[in-house]
């Protein structure tokens, strides 16, 4: 009888972590894209323009990692009770929040234009935030 339960376990094929992190990537990408078509308010400053429509996606994937790193170690509190876990989803949850409110996602949906600084120094944090969430989550599902 345990035979068979090894063997059906094996059987089935699970998602590698590197498989996650792209599927992650991908469908943060595609709401990103999806959300840069929604008109949104312009600025006086067209050119930069394209640097926020490329932000707005940016942003949307560093959502999609982070509340999927949410998920990961919420499940590893769940199963471990590590107090460490705990503090990983804490942080996680404050880099959330940041996110949030830092993505011109949210200040389109209020109608306002985002005044956080030059457009291409916000996009490059917001590109290294999601090299290193991705990474993140690539070394959390291993």
């Amino acid at each position: 009888m345990e035979v068979t339960r090894v063997q059906a376990s094996e059987g089935k094929r699970r998602m590698t972590p590197v498989t996650w992190t792209l599927l992650v990537i991908v469908i943060g990408l595609a709401i990103g894209i999806i959300a840069s078509l929604f008109p949104r308010p312009r600025t006086r400053l067209e050119p930069f323009e394209t640097l926020t429509t490329i932000d707005i996606v940016v942003s949307a994937l560093n959502l999609a990692l982070i509340v999927c790193l949410l998920y990961v170690h919420a499940r590893t509190y769940s199963e471990t009770k590590a107090r460490f876990a705990l503090g990983l989803f804490i942080v996680l949850g404050a880099f959330l929040f940041q996110a949030i409110l830092t993505s011109p996602i949210f200040y389109a949906a209020l109608g306002q234009v985002f005044a956080g600084g030059r457009p291409s120094m916000v996009l490059a944090a917001d590109a290294f935030a999601a090299f290193a969430f991705a990474t993140f989550l690539y070394l959390s599902l291993q």
